[in-house]
């Protein structure tokens, strides 16, 4: 397309623009590939990591992820094989201190504007960090960050045990956030992959966050937070222990008066992927029942479907999960083409209920994950199903 009005550097970004926009089709379609990186508006590679994706009272979707700054992936010659820096000194790759918590936004989930670094280095302690979720406090009026952090150790392994989470707010959804808590008060040490979830049908707004830890030899454990979202509760509100030990990587979220919890083994860094357990309750706090289901398990010989660790479900049309659909995304860690942890994709794919079959846990039964190359979602309705 000729764009005769505008400046060559200006032709080419409006031109990349438009393309990008092809892709949210007609009448609140769009389309998502998971066999091509996905770029922002000026034709970059996104790099955002191990996050969340909400869409807030703007009606923008906001993606919040680690940025892994180019890091060249390596393999290790022990378990874990993919996560060579968890044991060597800090600054292996998805070790760096220097890691960005990217900040991108969407109309469309397919057109993403890149909008900054939400936690610079030198607004929060030195140390290292991962998935960070951000939830909205409609009685503070602040979107708080909960995120990963590891403190300075002589390598990430020797860190874990007093590994935490940092807690930061900001007025705007875009930041910069302020750190308003450096160490977060949950029941158990060593604090592993987190979710955090304001429940839906809490007339308070209530939230949770969910996690396991080195302490528990990562059991899956639901604690309620204060009121500020600035803490939690602690073992005063808390589910204890649900899952197994060896599990991470939890999503919380919930469907017509269902609450689903979704965690898999550990997996650091792993290019083989994880399995999707599926655990159901009455209320965030339980009890929790097994479904016995798992979306992505493994199958002798060809191992799981999707070569994905749990990242986050993407929910539509969040104040009312009646009509909502619900998006599982998950990262492919090491399948990056140019082998730049920056680059690694992520996988989408919309979980489809059966509301007339039930699974063990008298809930309906979902069905399993199975490799998509993209797949088209009308944002505007409502789930049929």
């Amino acid at each position: 397309m000729r764009l005769p009005w505008a400046p060559r550097r200006r032709r080419v970004a409006a031109a990349v623009v438009l393309l990008l926009a092809f892709a949210a089709g007609d009448g609140g379609c769009t389309t998502i590939s998971n066999t091509e990186l996905k770029r922002d508006t000026m034709g970059r590679l996104m790099d955002v990591h191990d996050g969340q994706v909400v869409q807030w009272a703007d009606g923008q979707w906001w993606w919040y992820g680690m940025g892994y700054q180019n890091c060249t992936e390596s393999v290790g010659f022990i378990p874990p094989f993919n996560c060579p820096g968890i044991y060597k000194a800090f600054g292996g790759c998805g070790f760096r201190v220097d890691h960005a918590v990217n900040v991108y936004t969407s109309p469309d989930l397919a057109t993403w504007t890149f909008r900054g670094n939400a936690l610079p280095t030198e607004a929060r302690p030195n140390g290292i960090y991962f998935r960070p979720k951000v939830i909205f406090n409609s009685a503070t009026a602040k979107y708080v960050m909960w995120v990963n952090y590891l403190p300075p150790a002589s390598s990430p392994l020797a860190a874990y045990p007093n590994a935490t989470y940092v807690i930061a707010e900001s007025a705007t959804p875009a930041g910069p956030f302020t750190v308003v808590n450096p160490k977060a008060g949950v029941a158990v040490g060593g604090g592993g992959d987190i979710t955090l979830f304001v429940d839906p049908l809490s007339p308070s707004a209530t939230a949770y966050v969910a996690y396991d830890a080195w302490a528990n030899n990562h059991r899956v454990v639901i604690e309620q937070l204060t009121p500020d979202y600035r803490n939690s509760l602690g073992a005063n509100a808390s589910t204890g222990p649900i899952s197994a030990a060896g599990n991470e990587a939890p999503i919380l979220f919930e469907r017509k008066g269902t609450y689903f919890l979704l965690f898999g083994p550990t997996c650091c860094f792993c290019s083989e992927g994880s399995g999707a357990d599926v655990w159901t309750a009455p209320h965030p706090l339980g009890p929790w029942k097994s479904t016995g289901q798992d979306l992505n398990p493994s199958t002798f010989g060809k191992g799981r479907a999707i070569k994905a660790q749990n990242s986050f479900v993407i929910q539509t049309h969040v104040t009312d999960s009646s009509r909502s659909k619900y998006i599982f995304v998950g990262d492919r860690w090491d399948s990056a083409p140019d082998k730049l942890k920056s680059h690694d994709f992520q996988y989408w794919q919309p979980l489809a209920f059966d509301d007339l079959q039930e699974s063990g846990s008298g809930a309906p039964a979902i069905s399993k994950l199975d490799f998509v190359a993209s797949f088209a979602i009308n944002l505007t309705e409502a789930d049929g199903r």
